[in-house]
């Protein structure tokens, strides 16, 4: 009877042990799920922020680029008004000594 009370103890705790390695296992299961779908996740995070740096990187570029053209824009734009203020200068002049020619 000794004898059959241990095998029911050892078979109880044998069962007990298979299924807490069992669900276990499947937790292990689940975690290494988990895991693989984080990884995909920080790796998607990893791509877009090199993408982001990129894009800003591009954006100074063009900014830089932008900014040389609109700085030779805006002095062709001053080296014109100066042009064209002489004009006006040499037009008032004109008209002013032609006028007093008229009055003479």
């Amino acid at each position: 009877m000794m004898s059959s009370l241990a095998n029911t103890i050892l078979f109880l705790s044998l069962v007990i042990t298979s299924v807490m390695v069992a669900v276990m296992y499947r937790k292990l299961k689940k975690l290494d799920r988990y895991h693989a779908e984080y990884r995909q996740i920080f790796d998607k995070t990893g791509d877009a922020l090199t993408a982001a740096q990129k894009a800003v990187a591009g954006f100074g570029k063009e900014g830089k680029e932008t900014l040389t053209l609109l700085s030779l824009r805006i002095e062709e734009a001053q080296a014109a008004a100066r042009q064209l203020e002489a004009l006006i200068q040499d037009a008032k002049r004109q008209a002013h000594s032609h006028s007093a020619s008229l009055n003479s």
